[in-house]
């Protein structure tokens, strides 16, 4: 909500294509899959869960990728505020993706090794 907020701003300052409100959807749910893909491996031993979260890293970047680069191939106007905007919200999501699996993975660290 506080990122939907962040965004209105940005687009009455600048002047961002409206399909920066899809790209949010779309990171959103990319998000939810990524996090599907982490929570199985977590349900398993530590090397499914990292083989998991590493392959669900690498799909972010590249479902994450392709549609900014479909975005410059086939978009007339090619702004590159929306780019800009858009990459903004891939660091956000990494960055909120990265934090909960330092929060889930602390209370393991702390266990003692067997």
């Amino acid at each position: 909500m506080a990122l939907a907020g962040i965004l209105f701003l940005i687009q009455s300052k600048y002047d961002i294509s409206q399909l920066i409100w899809g790209a949010l959807a779309y990171f959103a749910l990319l998000t939810m899959a990524v996090y599907v893909i982490s929570q199985s491996g977590l349900k398993k031993d530590n090397k499914t869960f990292i083989t998991r979260t590493y392959g669900a890293i690498g799909i972010r970047f590249l479902f994450s990728l392709f549609p900014l680069i479909i975005y410059f191939i086939f978009s007339p106007q090619k702004q590159l505020s929306f780019a800009f905007a858009y990459l903004f919200l891939y660091f956000f999501y990494t960055s909120f993706e990265i934090y909960c699996l330092v929060v889930n993975l602390r209370p393991d660290s702390k266990k003692p090794t067997e």
